[in-house]
């Protein structure tokens, strides 16, 4: 049944959505997509001495909103989002015709905003732009190495705002790597194979995960940093090379400008067979080639034919080697 809408249920709903939506601040960091938004507060007779002076919730502002909480939820889980009718309408120049707002359809959108809140670091794939990062990206030219190679390099964001609105709208920076080779080497087609399988591995807010679900993501992310390194990620080879690992690291990078940057560092470990009766170990050669990407939120959706910005986000951190792709 039609149903009477109290200003501060709306203004509930509203801030839920620009919570996540809107500008990120220091005191809640994790919330806030760096989006604009369309919607107001509204006093309603609580708030107003002149019940006169209160604030009608309009039809338009309902509108708004619900663009607003579709725009964020598409941002997060796609076409997939359930796009109803607007509920349009004046009731007070047409009330016999115009369409009433139904308990039932207020509390499907607190509940879609309760979820969008739950849900604020997910973000569909196909809503993110992928691009190279060059400046980040290492390769160790061919030659035969035994134990350890290792390179550290910066991402950095112009300001810390940046870098949290980056990660909040689901940022990533990606990691891969490669070899080539063309040989019969067993050392080497090992590792070949390991890190080709590997796929994709992520970077995000507060979680490093695989693409492919190999090797062991964590619950570390851009908010559990500190000055020293952290495991981020490990991925191991099988059978007799399985102390052959490839892992990342990340720590908090202090600049000294208004700038806001992650230092990594990826390392390929050459273990020694696990088998002894194979006899001496045998050394690595192949191009290594460790590859960085960052993938920056990218989305819109179509609402009643109307198309409309979901998260936009151009944010492109620079990447800087402070060691190249080398070891022993």
């Amino acid at each position: 049944m039609p149903t009477t809408i109290l200003a501060s249920r709306y203004n509930t709903l509203r801030d839920q959505v620009n919570l996540v939506l809107g500008f990120s601040t220091a005191p809640s960091p994790q919330y806030g997509y760096g989006q604009t938004f369309s919607t107001s507060g509204v006093n309603g007779t609580r708030a107003a001495a002149d019940p006169t002076d209160a604030d009608k919730v309009t039809a338009q502002g309902y509108e708004d909103l619900y663009i607003d909480l579709i725009r964020t939820r598409s941002h997060q889980v796609g076409p997939t989002v359930a796009i109803d009718e607007f509920v349009v309408g004046d009731y007070e120049t047409n009330g016999a015709t115009t369409d009433k707002i139904e308990e039932s359809y207020i509390l499907g959108l607190e509940s879609l905003a309760a979820n969008i809140v739950t849900d604020k670091f997910n973000v569909y794939a196909s809503n993110l732009t992928i691009q190279p990062l060059p400046a980040a990206s290492s390769t160790k030219p061919s030659s035969s190495w035994s134990t350890k190679i290792w390179q550290i390099f910066t991402v950095t964001f112009a300001t810390e705002l940046d870098r949290r609105h980056f990660f909040n709208a689901g940022g990533q920076i990606r990691f891969s790597a490669t070899v080539n080779y063309t040989g019969s080497q067993a050392k080497t087609v090992d590792w070949q194979s390991m890190l080709g399988s590997m796929g994709v591995t992520s970077f995000k807010a507060t979680q490093t995960t695989n693409a492919l679900g190999v090797g062991s993501g964590t619950n570390t992310g851009n908010y559990d940093l500190s000055n020293g390194y952290r495991l981020v990620y490990s991925r191991s080879s099988g059978s007799v090379y399985a102390n052959n690992v490839y892992r990342i690291y990340a720590a908090e990078q202090a600049t000294s400008d208004s700038t806001s940057a992650i230092r990594f560092k990826v390392e390929m470990q050459d273990g020694s067979p696990t088998n002894s009766s194979w006899g001496i170990d045998e050394y690595v050669t192949g191009t290594f080639n460790s590859i960085i990407e960052t993938s920056s939120a990218n989305s819109e959706i179509s609402i009643n034919g109307t198309p409309h910005e979901a998260v936009v986000n151009p944010i492109f951190p620079t990447g800087n080697i402070l060691r190249p792709l080398s070891g022993y």
